[in-house]
């Protein structure tokens, strides 16, 4: 393998690491416990590879694996209702205007320009007007996207303007906020699954502002 066939690869590998870890985040939060779906996560060589670099990774195996009884199980949903769906107030809530907003509530000025952003893809959320576009799940996978289109594209200037618009939407929205859901959920628990996706999007939010500027850098050098 030549010199520009291995750089290929080894960006290849970088964004599709990437894309794993915001679809793994992702599903932990959007997803109600359940001892099948789960139980497949740690059945893969991703994310045997993943525990090996990352603690709050092997966190969420601990947690997955004490899932894997049916009153665990029952536990865990008790707890994903309580940390995500309500009907109390949530502890760590999903929703950058809760974070930022002026008033500290839904449906702020944030969430306008978080929609904004997905707009300029065309892109809309399924649910928009009931229930907000900033919402941490929404916004990794609005990231996420970004990162595969990166992925199907061999055009240089596409590229640089897609990794461009990552680092725009972490800058203005992810990294502004995302950090400080972390914090809450991860005090907010003592569920090893929870705290360990909490850990992991403050892992993965601080990766993303480090090694976008790199990719950045190589292929202005190319």
């Amino acid at each position: 393998m030549n010199t520009e066939e291995s750089k290929i690869t080894d960006d290849s590998s970088l964004l599709h690491s990437r894309l794993y870890i915001n679809q793994l985040i992702r599903f932990i939060l959007d997803e109600k416990p359940n001892r099948d779906s789960f139980a497949a996560i740690v059945n893969t060589s991703q994310f045997e590879s993943l525990c090996e670099i990352s603690e709050a990774a092997s966190l969420i195996k601990i947690g997955i694996e004490s899932l894997l009884t049916s009153e665990n199980e029952l536990l865990a949903k008790e707890e994903y209702n309580r940390l995500f769906v309500g009907p109390n107030m949530l502890p760590a809530p999903l929703w950058e205007s809760v974070y930022l907003g002026r008033e500290h509530l839904l449906f702020e000025e944030e969430t306008l320009k978080v929609r904004e952003c997905y707009r300029q893809y065309g892109l809309s959320f399924v649910r928009e007007n009931n229930e907000p576009d900033d919402h941490i799940v929404i916004e990794l996978e609005f990231l996420g996207y970004l990162i595969q289109k990166t992925l199907e594209t061999t055009n240089v200037e596409t590229k640089q303007k897609l990794l461009a618009d990552q680092q725009a939407f972490l800058d203005d929205h992810l990294f502004k906020w995302g950090l400080s859901f972390c914090e809450h959920l991860n005090n907010a628990t003592a569920f090893e699954l929870y705290r360990g996706a909490a850990q992991l999007l403050a892992e993965y939010i601080r990766f993303e502002m480090d090694i976008i500027p790199f990719l950045k850098e190589a292929l202005e050098n190319e």
